[in-house]
């Protein structure tokens, strides 16, 4: 009786995890101890059976709670890998499952992030800021995606607007948001503060703003892919 109170236990524990397959598995158990109920040595048969109920309870359980995880850990480890073996295809499908199926919010930023610098590489700016603006959209907080998109928009200045003036604006919004980096996350400020360093030479020259009648200070709205709007900054 002792035997089978605890199966019983197991029973009920099986049903409140709601593991389909695992309740089947008992029933199983259950109809075959009953069965077996007068045989001289259903004691042992039935701690065999106890045993084995245990082991797919605990499996079940343990399938339900690490399903999810696994999953991300699997796929961003084969991403990680195929970018190794220079497989970026592929290492592009896995980014995406891991971003997919990760539930934890700050590890999906984290992922994001880390696409969108593969994606830089492959020069697709455009994707680049919206994995980008994913990351800061979970993590307001966090500098690094900010850096990045400064990046991409100084990356496509020369691919940008129809004249010189227009072009080297693109720096502007550039330098917009490694301020926003450091203002938003000072452990990125040394980084930005280079960025910044590197870009504002590259601002628009007072004399070719004079003869664009475009002036310090004003709203000037980039065109193209990037459809943004930034203020005029003159060297």
């Amino acid at each position: 009786m002792k035997t089978m109170h605890k199966f019983l236990i197991a029973v009920i524990l099986v049903s409140i995890i709601g593991s389909t397959s695992a309740v089947s598995h008992a029933n199983v158990v259950k109809n075959a101890v009953e069965d077996n109920l007068a045989s001289s040595d259903k004691n042992d048969y039935l701690l065999e059976k106890k045993d084995s109920l245990e082991k797919i309870v605990s499996r079940e359980v343990a399938d339900k709670h690490t399903k999810d995880e696994s999953s991300s850990l699997s796929a961003i480890s084969m991403a990680r890998f195929f970018i190794k073996k220079n497989n970026i295809v592929k290492a592009i499908a896995s980014y995406e499952q891991a971003i997919n199926s990760e539930t934890d919010k700050y590890k999906k930023a984290n992922y994001c992030y880390e696409f969108a610098t593969v994606i830089y590489e492959q020069k697709d700016y455009q994707r680049v800021r919206n994995l980008a603006n994913q990351a800061i959209a979970i993590k307001p907080d966090w500098g690094k995606p900010y850096v990045l998109i400064g990046k991409i928009y100084a990356a496509s200045a020369n691919l940008i607007g129809e004249s010189d003036i227009q072009q080297r604006i693109v720096y502007c919004l550039a330098v917009d948001q490694f301020i926003n980096a450091k203002t938003v996350d000072p452990e990125v400020t040394a980084e930005a503060d280079k960025e910044i360093g590197i870009y504002s030479q590259y601002f628009p020259n007072k004399e070719d703003a004079l003869f664009e009648n475009i002036s310090a200070g004003s709203i000037y709205k980039i065109g193209g892919w990037i459809n943004e709007s930034t203020t005029v900054r003159l060297r």
